[in-house]
């Protein structure tokens, strides 16, 4: 179904910008992230420069000012650890250990967010954020369904015995409230944002972070019609923000939108542009998976850093 020119200016008239420079003024975190005890950030592109700031941003703004004291970041498995004891004590590299985590954490910009960490953690140590870790030894996942169960009682456990609300910093396959959710080819089941949604309930908030087009730095086209992120096209600002309303108070072009099920782009490294419709994720309706839309416009890729 494609987005109709009612929903389209529906949107556009709802959408509010989001500046990427996390200076003044500060960014007001979108209530759902707010109000929960486990946000989750889900990136439909890695490699795009827009949505790893709006990352930084809206994390910034969830620690700043919704007193949110822990972040997960995907990709971190062996270096989570290292990373908490740097942004807690400066200790290591951390250039040297996102270098030694996932390729899509190797960029000036993830640099950025953990070097800001550690800056919070120096002007308030007595209210330091932690990174997510493992406190005890786990056998590694094995299969997709094992990562996804791995990755919400990661984020469950410690919420448990720290009491510290989590920012978890990932991908949309991973992310969204998916239960059940596809990704191609026909891997289904429920993710580990479905199984934070059934524990938590309202408690896990997640924004799903979209684009339309540009370059991650291969081509990425406009986003077919009968993705959910095709009905941000006539949105004014090049990052915009959506709280997601429930259906009965929105025009029937909006509830039809927010009632039907979700369709969005799900790309990773290997990504070909002309199979785009392809690299998707398909889900239950939008509003039961998604509470938050953040929507770049326009994409251009991470800086990569420097080969050691």
């Amino acid at each position: 179904m494609s987005s109709s020119p009612e929903l389209r200016g529906w949107i556009a008239s709802q959408a509010r910008p989001l500046r990427l420079d996390s200076g003044n003024p500060p960014t007001r975190p979108p209530e759902p992230l707010a109000q929960a005890t486990i946000a989750g950030l889900a990136s439909s592109v890695r490699s795009a420069r827009e949505l790893v700031l709006a990352t930084h941003v809206l994390l910034r703004a969830l620690v700043e000012q919704a007193g949110f004291r822990a972040v997960t970041i995907e990709g971190t498995t062996e270096t989570a650890p290292a990373l908490d004891r740097f942004v807690r004590s400066g200790e290591g590299d951390p250039a040297a250990l996102l270098a030694a985590s996932q390729v899509f954490l190797r960029v000036h910009e993830a640099l950025a967010v953990v070097r800001w960490l550690r800056e919070w953690n120096e002007a308030y140590p007595e209210d330091p954020v932690s990174v997510v870790h493992d406190r005890t030894p786990r056998t590694p996942p094995g299969n997709l369904t094992e990562i996804e169960a791995h990755l919400a009682e990661s984020n469950l456990a410690w919420y448990a015995e720290t009491g510290q609300r989590i920012v978890h910093w990932g991908g949309t396959a991973h992310v969204i409230a998916g239960d059940p959710r596809t990704v191609l080819p026909a891997e289904t089941h429920r993710n580990a944002g479905g199984i934070m949604r059934a524990e938590l309930g309202a408690g896990y908030g997640v924004a799903a972070l979209t684009v339309g087009s540009g370059s991650a730095p291969f081509p990425v086209p406009h986003p077919p019609q009968d993705f959910a992120e095709h009905a941000f096209a006539d949105v004014p600002y090049e990052v915009a923000v959506l709280e997601l309303p429930p259906p009965a108070e929105v025009p029937r072009s909006a509830a039809e939108w927010l009632t039907r099920p979700l369709r969005t782009r799900v790309i990773g490294p290997r990504y070909d542009p002309e199979r785009d419709r392809d690299f998707r994720l398909d889900a239950g309706p939008v509003v039961e998976c998604v509470d938050v839309v953040v929507h770049a416009s326009h994409i251009t890729p991470v800086t990569p850093l420097p080969l050691a």
